[in-house]
């Protein structure tokens, strides 16, 4: 089984450099060219599931990606970004400047609670998708998982303990494809925060 695990396009908040948290806001036009080329990164890639935060930037990234390899989308509430209370459409400094860190300012939801929902929609994800592959596409197909960048920082932390997530480059528009560990327990990173420009394609292939 191979997971890819894709961040949402750009929107006018990451231009801006504020939280966007559960703010539902749209791609912009980077944002837009950025889903389009994704899809044509996984347009040859055997997919068995491609599962989405259900807020619009990242479902709209996940369609050209899901219309690329043929494959129904479906969408996960457990994807959803971090909730940030009232400082989403802020700067994080701003919560940090007057509480410590974003992780003390008060009603933003907790780290160990973000990894949790997004373990289990990882792996809710993972067994769909292997469900599926064998009927239809065999032992090599795959999921695409599309999703935030700070559910894609705590689910890496429960995936790749080795990995420090918090300095993970994973820019709007990338993908990452991780494959099982030989225990079973943890997994491994074949590539992290591809982008489209890079040239790489996924080859459901470990290395």
């Amino acid at each position: 089984m191979h997971v890819f695990l894709v961040r949402h396009g750009e929107t006018a908040l990451n231009a801006a450099g504020v939280l966007r948290g559960q703010l539902d806001i749209p791609l912009n036009a980077t944002g837009r060219a950025e889903a389009v080329a994704l899809g044509d990164v996984f347009r040859e890639v055997a997919l068995s599931a491609v599962v989405s935060s259900p807020l619009k930037r990242a479902a709209d990234t996940a369609r050209p990606v899901a219309s690329a390899s043929g494959t129904p989308l479906t969408l996960d509430e457990r994807l959803r970004d971090r909730f940030y209370g009232e400082w989403a459409g802020h700067a994080v400094g701003d919560a940090a400047a007057r509480f410590g860190s974003i992780d003390a300012a008060p009603f933003v939801e907790e780290w160990h609670l973000l990894e949790t929902r997004a373990k289990a929609a990882f792996l809710n994800a993972v067994a769909t998708a292997e469900a599926g592959g064998r009927t239809t596409l065999g032992a090599d197909a795959g999921v695409a998982i599309v999703t935030h960048d700070a559910v894609l920082r705590a689910l890496l932390a429960r995936l790749l303990p080795a990995v420090s997530s918090a300095r993970l480059d994973l820019p709007t528009g990338s993908w990452s494809e991780l494959v099982p560990a030989t225990a079973g327990k943890y997994w491994r990173a074949v590539r992290l925060g591809e982008l489209p420009r890079n040239g790489r394609r996924p080859t459901l292939q470990s290395s």
